[in-house]
C-alpha cells in the first residue's frame, strides 16, 4: 500500500513538471502559448505593420479630360465644381494639359492707371484654377507635400507662376513658384523635360490642403500639367469646418508684388547725382557707364531734369552737312547707361519698356531718338513718334507726367538691352521719373544676341527730322 501511494506520487510530480515545461515564459514570442500563423512559419519576413487605413496620395487631378467641357466629377470621383480657364488657350493630349497663357496687357479703357492695373491683377493674369470637393475623399487629411508633374516650353517659367489656394472661400494663400520652398529645401525650377515638382506646403506658408486651387501666370507662357496630387498625410480634416484648422497667415494675392515681379527696373533716378556714376544701377547690378552729353541736367525728389543742347554745324568739325548728318550720335545731346541686367535674378525678354515721362513743353516726341545697343551688337533707333505703344497708337508726350508704354515687339526691338539711351536732335527738355522693362515673354539664358531676332535698325533719316522742325 504504502509502495503504491509512493507510485502515485512519482507520477503526479511528473505530470506536474511537464506541465511547468509546456507553459509560456517571458520570453515567448507567441503570448498565451498560441501556435506560430503560416505566413510566419513559413517566412522570415516581419508581419505586416498595421493600417490605419489613410491613403498616402490624394489625387487633384491627371488632366483626363476636355478643357472645354470638364466632366461634374474629377479624377479621384468627387465633384468638380468649377473650372477657370482666363486668359488662357488650353488642349489636352494623352492625359497632359497644355496651358497657354496670354495675360492681358494694360489698357486704359479698363484700369485706370498702372497702379490700377497692378492692383487688380487677378483681372489680367491668365488663370486655371478648379474647385474640387476633397473634403468628399475618404480618409482626407492635411498633407505635407503637393506634388505637380509639369514641365514648361521654353523653361524658367517659376518666375512667372502664381500657385493659389482658398480653401472653402476663405483665406487666400498666394505665392510666385520661384518664392516656394520644395521638399529637398530648395526652389521650383520648371525645365522643358516633364517633371515632379515637391513643394513643402508648411515651409511654402500654405494649408496642407484646399479644395480651390489655381496657378496663374502674369507672363505669356506655356506649360504642361500631367498630374497634381496631395502626399504626406500629417492630420485628419474636420471635414465640416476645415477652415477652422488653418493657422497659417492669410497671404491674398493682392499682397504680391506684382509689378516687381513683371517689371525689371532700368532706372528711377532715386538719389542720382549726373556728374557722379554709381557702381551700382537701382536694380542692385553694375552700371559700367552712363553718359550725360551735350546736355544740362540735374535731379530732384527722383526725377531728372534734362535739357538736351545738340551742337550745331561747325565747318570747324565736319566737312559738310552730309558728314554732320551722317555723324549725328557726336553732336546730339544724350543721356545712357551701360547696366549689367544680364546679371538680374530670372531676367528675361520684355513685351513693354515703359517710360514715366514729361516734357516742358510738349510734343518733344518728334525731337527725341530711342538707342539700343545689347552687347555692343546690332544698334536699334527710332525716333519716339514713330515707336508704337501698349494700345497700339504712337507716343505722345505732353507736360503730365505719364507712363508711356512702348511695345517693343512692334517697335521693332529687342525685348531687353543692357545699353540704352535717349538722345535728341534738336533742344529740348524732359523730364525722367522712371523706366522698367515689363511683361516678361521668355527667360534670357546663354548667348543674350541669340533671342534677337527683329533686324538692325539703322540711324534713320537725322537731316529729314531735323528739316521736319525748320
Amino acid at each position: 500500500m504504502k509502495r503504491n501511494l509512493c507510485l502515485l506520487l512519482a507520477l503526479l510530480m511528473l505530470f506536474a513538471f511537464a506541465a511547468a515545461c509546456a507553459s509560456p515564459s517571458d520570453e515567448d514570442p507567441t503570448p498565451g502559448g498560441a501556435p506560430p500563423t503560416p505566413s510566419q512559419a513559413g517566412s522570415e519576413d516581419p508581419p505586416p505593420p498595421p493600417t490605419d487605413n489613410v491613403p498616402d496620395t490624394f489625387l487633384w487631378d491627371d488632366f483626363d479630360l476636355d478643357p472645354q467641357s470638364p466632366a461634374e466629377l474629377s479624377a479621384n470621383g468627387v465633384n468638380r465644381w468649377w473650372w477657370n480657364d482666363g486668359n488662357t488657350r488650353q488642349a489636352v493630349e494623352d492625359g497632359v494639359l497644355q496651358i497657354q497663357y496670354r495675360p492681358r496687357a494694360f489698357d486704359p479703357e479698363d484700369f485706370d492707371d498702372m497702379d490700377d492695373y497692378y492692383a487688380r491683377a487677378a483681372d489680367w493674369m491668365g488663370n486655371w484654377g478648379e474647385a474640387i470637393n476633397m473634403w468628399d475623399l475618404e480618409g482626407i487629411s492635411w498633407c505635407q507635400y503637393l506634388t505637380i508633374r509639369m514641365r514648361g516650353a521654353a523653361g524658367g517659367e517659376e518666375s512667372g507662376l502664381i500657385l493659389h489656394f482658398q480653401p472653402n472661400d476663405g483665406p487666400v494663400f498666394a505665392k510666385r513658384f520661384s518664392d516656394l520652398v520644395t521638399a529637398d529645401g530648395g526652389s521650383p525650377q520648371i525645365t522643358t523635360d516633364m517633371q515632379d515638382i515637391v513643394i513643402d506646403l508648411a515651409a511654402s506658408g500654405f494649408p496642407g490642403m484646399t479644395n480651390r486651387m489655381h496657378i496663374r501666370s502674369f507672363a505669356a507662357y506655356t506649360i504642361f500639367l500631367d498630374e497634381i496630387s496631395f502626399s504626406g498625410p500629417v492630420s485628419p480634416i474636420n471635414t465640416d469646418d476645415p477652415n477652422s484648422e488653418i493657422t497659417l497667415p492669410e497671404i491674398p494675392l493682392s499682397d504680391l508684388p506684382v509689378r516687381s515681379y513683371t517689371n525689371f527696373l532700368w532706372e528711377n533716378f532715386t538719389d542720382r547725382d549726373p556728374l557722379n556714376k554709381p557702381d551700382l544701377a537701382v536694380a542692385g547690378v553694375p552700371m559700367w557707364w552712363d553718359n550725360w552729353a551735350n546736355l544740362r541736367a540735374s535731379v530732384e525728389d527722383g526725377v531728372a531734369q534734362i535739357e538736351f543742347r545738340p551742337g550745331a554745324f561747325d565747318p570747324e568739325d565736319y566737312d559738310d552737312l552730309d558728314e554732320y548728318y551722317a555723324r549725328a550720335m557726336d553732336w546730339m545731346g544724350n543721356w545712357g547707361q551701360a547696366v549689367d541686367v544680364w546679371a538680374i535674378d530670372g531676367i528675361a525678354y520684355a513685351r513693354y519698356l515703359t517710360i514715366r515721362v514729361s516734357g516742358a513743353e510738349g510734343g518733344e516726341e518728334n525731337k527725341l531718338l530711342l538707342h539700343f545697343q545689347p552687347e555692343d551688337g546690332p544698334v536699334f533707333i527710332k525716333r519716339f513718334s514713330e515707336l508704337v505703344t501698349a494700345d497700339g497708337g504712337n507716343v505722345q508726350i505732353t507736360t503730365d507726367m505719364q507712363d508711356v508704354v512702348i511695345d517693343l515687339e512692334a517697335s521693332g526691338f529687342p525685348g531687353m538691352t543692357n545699353r540704352m539711351h535717349i538722345r535728341a536732335f534738336a533742344g529740348c527738355t524732359i523730364f525722367l521719373d522712371e523706366m522698367f522693362f515689363s511683361n516678361p515673354v521668355k527667360p534670357i539664358s546663354g548667348d543674350v544676341l541669340a533671342g534677337i531676332t527683329v533686324p538692325d535698325i539703322p540711324l534713320g533719316d537725322v537731316a529729314g527730322y531735323v528739316a521736319e522742325l525748320d
